[in-house]
């Protein structure tokens, strides 16, 4: 095991995870004067370049429960700025470390909020892959049905192929979403780190969303999208789906400290 030193504690758990779940070797990218990925990981061919990005509450969130008063934060459900901002920044943290693009390149986001947690969660993937919020009327049943739909937007994976996929941790939580439009797809289906999640009941990917967890796509790549009577006509015709409409739903948490005498 490499020595780690002066790494955080999101650090250590990549490092942790390589080296003693899947038994593979961490080095450390010594840091210069231009950006470089925080690690790359040997023990078998062709390797992983590893780059993480951890997501905390804002400072303005801690201070508003020191002095009593209730924090109040939304979050998108889908396709947000943050993590394609990072996940761009990332990219080219990546090719600094690999520039012939040998190893897999693996994304890992740590979402260490207190503050709707599962919701960026649910924000990073929904940002990987594009995904909005779709609402449809049943006439059937005269009510509005709801479902999430890929692809929406050009999503993180579908810009940049080049990451092979991504990890999303929580406390206690790890997802591996798959990029199934890296020229690597099929190739890093054989990796440690993909069987290391099929074993455990197969990672993210985009067919097994819409094939198994009733998600709506945007399978035709020339459709376009920045008009939304377009993708909402396609939907309509595709699913055979009225009076289609496209959301951008968000997640509202209030958190607030509470002391003992006050329960």
């Amino acid at each position: 095991m490499s020595k780690a030193i002066d790494e955080s504690r999101e650090e250590r758990e990549v490092r942790r995870f390589f080296e003693r779940h899947l038994n593979l070797i961490v080095t450390r990218v010594p840091n210069t004067t231009s950006k470089t990925p925080d690690f790359l990981v040997d023990g078998e061919i062709p390797g992983y370049v590893v780059e993480l990005k951890s997501r905390f509450d804002d400072d303005s969130f801690f201070e508003e429960l020191e002095h009593g008063t209730t924090a109040v934060r939304s979050r998108s459900l889908g396709h947000d700025r943050w993590t394609q901002d990072n996940a761009r920044r990332a990219r080219k943290q990546m090719m600094s470390g690999d520039p012939t693009r040998e190893r897999f390149w693996v994304l890992w986001f740590a979402v260490e909020c207190l503050s709707s947690a599962k919701a960026m969660f649910d924000q990073v993937i929904g940002t990987l892959y594009g995904v909005r919020q779709v609402a449809n009327w049943n006439e059937a049943t005269h009510k509005w049905n709801g479902r999430d739909c890929l692809f929406v937007v050009p999503g993180v994976f579908e810009r940049w192929s080049e990451l092979d996929c991504a990890i999303v941790t929580l406390p206690h939580q790890i997802t591996l979403c798959v990029n199934e439009f890296s020229e690597k797809a099929e190739t890093f289906k054989s990796s440690t780190l993909y069987q290391s999640f099929a074993r455990l009941g197969g990672p993210v990917s985009p067919s097994d969303l819409e094939a198994n967890r009733g998600f709506l796509s945007i399978a035709d790549r020339t459709i376009d999208r920045t008009d939304e009577d377009a993708v909402r006509n396609y939907l309509s015709q595709r699913y055979g789906l009225e009076k289609v409409q496209i959301l951008n739903m968000k997640a509202h948490s209030a958190v607030a400290v509470v002391s003992r005498s006050d329960t």
